[in-house]
C-alpha cells in the first residue's frame, strides 16, 4: 500500500490553469418527466450524518414493458475488460429496486438501502447490476455514459440540510451471453433482457464512486497546476517539498524515481518521457499530479487500487514499452488507459475528496512562502 507522509495545508483545483486534462461536464438532462420507480424504505444512518435518499437516474431509450431488477455487485470489473465470461454472474439474489419500463425517458429508481451498504461499510462498492426480470423479449435499451445525451447519474441526498449532489458512473458496461468473450465496456448501449424468449441474455453493469461514511480529508489539484508551480515560473515551488515520488513499486526494474522538481515538470509536459499520444507517458502525468495530491494530504481512497496497480505495471514497463503493446493489441493498453483516466477525473476533483475553493488555495500559497521545504518520501 501507499506509504504517505501528510502535509498539514489542503489544496485545491485552480480551474483556469488546468493543461491537457478533459472537462468533464454535469448529465446533460433532458425535458422528459422522470418516471418514480418501486421505492426503498426510510434514511440510513450514517458516521457523520444521515443518508435520506440515493436515486439512480437511468435514461430508456425504447419501451418494452419488462420489469428491471436492481442487484448488487460482489465481485470487482473494469469497465473496458468485463466479460460475461470472466464477471460470472457475481451479483446477489437479492432485489434492491425494481422498476417498469412502460415509456421512454428518464426513470428514478431509489437505491437508497444498497448506496448506505457501501457508505457504511456493510459491503463493497462493486457497483450494481441490471437483469429483466423475464428472460424474455423484447429487450431494454437505456443509455451508457458513452451515450453524451442523458447518461446515467446518481443523486445523493442528506437529512442536514445540505443540497442534493449527483455524480455521473464512474464505469459501466454491457455483457453479453451471446458474445461471452467479448467486451462491450465502450458501447453506448445498456441493455437488459434477450432477443426472443429464452435466448441469450444481456445485462448491465454500472458503478458510481458514493463517499464513505467519513468524509475524506484534502482536495486535489490539476496537473497543470503542478507543471506551473513547480519553481520555473513566477509561482512558488510547491513541488520540491513534496519529492521524492515513485512512478512504479520502489526499486522496480522500469520505475521512475522523480527526485527534483525538473523531472516532475518534463513528466508533466509529456514531452520528455514520451509524448502526449503515449499511454504510458499520460500515465505517468496523471500519476505523479494524484500522487503530490496524495502526499499534500488528499484522500485517496477511490483511486488506491488504480495506484497500487499502476505501480506494479510500471515497476515492468516504461514508455519505450507502449508502441509494443499497442503493436501486439495487448490487454495492458486498456488497463493503462483506464488507469490514466480515473487519475485525471481524480486529480480534476471529479471523483474523491474533489477541489477547494480559491480562498484555501490562496491561503495554501501564502503559507507555502514561509514555511521550511522538507521532504516526504512516497512510492
Amino acid at each position: 500500500m501507499l506509504k504517505l507522509a501528510k502535509l498539514f495545508m489542503l489544496v485545491a483545483v485552480l480551474g483556469l490553469l488546468v493543461v491537457g486534462c478533459s472537462e468533464n461536464q454535469n448529465p446533460l438532462i433532458s425535458d422528459d418527466t422522470p418516471q418514480t420507480a418501486v421505492k426503498d424504505n426510510g434514511s440510513r444512518s450514517l458516521a457523520d450524518g444521515v443518508l435520506e435518499s440515493a436515486t439512480l437516474h437511468i435514461y430508456a431509450r425504447n419501451v418494452s414493458n419488462q420489469v428491471v431488477n436492481v442487484h448488487r455487485v460482489i465481485n470487482p470489473w473494469m469497465e473496458n475488460i468485463v466479460t460475461w465470461n470472466n464477471f460470472g454472474g457475481a451479483y446477489t439474489s437479492e432485489i434492491y429496486a425494481s422498476f417498469t419500463v412502460s415509456t421512454v425517458g428518464w426513470y428514478e429508481v431509489d437505491i437508497t438501502n444498497l448506496v448506505a451498504g457501501w457508505m457504511n461499510g456493510t459491503f463493497e462498492n462493486y457497483g450494481l447490476l441490471l437483469a429483466q426480470n423475464e428472460f424474455s423479449a423484447p429487450r431494454t435499451f437505456f443509455n451508457s455514459t458513452e451515450n453524451y445525451l442523458n447518461p446515467p447519474y446518481l443523486e445523493i441526498c442528506y437529512t442536514d440540510g445540505s443540497l442534493c449532489e449527483d455524480t455521473m458512473a464512474i464505469a459501466d458496461a454491457l455483457i453479453n451471453e451471446y458474445n461471452p468473450d467479448f467486451n462491450y465496456g465502450s458501447g453506448d448501449d445498456l441493455i437488459t433482457g434477450a432477443p426472443e424468449p429464452n435466448e441469450l441474455e444481456k445485462q448491465a453493469l454500472l458503478k458510481f464512486y458514493v463517499e464513505p461514511g467519513q468524509q475524506e480529508e484534502g482536495c486535489t489539484l490539476t496537473i497543470g497546476f503542478w507543471k506551473t508551480h513547480a519553481g520555473f515560473g513566477p509561482q512558488p515551488d510547491m513541488v520540491t517539498a513534496l519529492l521524492p515520488i515513485w512512478l512504479g513499486d520502489e526499486d522496480g526494474d522500469r520505475s521512475l524515481n522523480v527526485t527534483t522538481n525538473k523531472i516532475a515538470v518534463d513528466i508533466l509536459c509529456q514531452h520528455v518521457y514520451g509524448h502526449p499520444s503515449n499511454g504510458i507517458t499520460k500515465l505517468y502525468a496523471q500519476l505523479l499530479g494524484a500522487k503530490l495530491n496524495i502526499v499534500s494530504g488528499a484522500g485517496y481512497s477511490v483511486v488506491a487500487d488504480i495506484i497500487d496497480d499502476a505501480d506494479a505495471f510500471l515497476a515492468d514497463h516504461n514508455w519505450t514499452d507502449w508502441k509494443a503493446l499497442v503493436d501486439a493489441e495487448s490487454d495492458w493498453v486498456d488497463s493503462v488507459m483506464y488507469w490514466h483516466k480515473m487519475l485525471d477525473d481524480y486529480n480534476n476533483g471529479l471523483i474523491g475528496p474533489g477541489h477547494c475553493d480559491d480562498d484555501v488555495i490562496s491561503h495554501y500559497m501564502l503559507q507555502n512562502r514561509h514555511r521550511h521545504h522538507h521532504h516526504a518520501k512516497k512510492h
